[in-house]
């Protein structure tokens, strides 16, 4: 099937969750309610993991997608989310984080 997985649904929900975001800022704003996105890539979880398995070439095939190539731990998206949530992010709204080691840099 090539080199690029079937993920037409996926990008368009992704899309979507971002559009979703924005119109929230908007509508949010008079009210002081801020909205933000984090988009993160490629997370190793215990499910992650378990589905993975010992498939090297499974696990190669998404880090060669990363700069950084690795997967993140979940403490480093839950690090973004704890600051976006918090008051020293009173000036952001309306935002997406891609936290995904440079994956959306291709």
């Amino acid at each position: 099937a090539g080199s690029t997985p079937p993920m037409v649904a996926h990008t368009a929900a992704n899309a979507g969750v971002i559009g979703m975001t924005r119109q929230l800022a908007l509508e949010g704003a008079p009210h002081k309610i801020r909205a933000v996105a984090i988009s993160p890539g490629p997370v190793l979880t215990p499910a992650s993991d378990r589905d993975l398995g010992d498939n090297q070439a499974m696990r190669d095939a998404v880090t060669s997608k990363i700069l950084l190539k690795r997967f993140a731990q979940p403490e480093e998206i839950v690090e973004l989310a704890a600051f976006l949530a918090s008051d020293r992010a009173s000036f952001i709204t309306g935002a997406n984080y891609p936290v995904d080691g440079g994956a959306s840099a291709w």
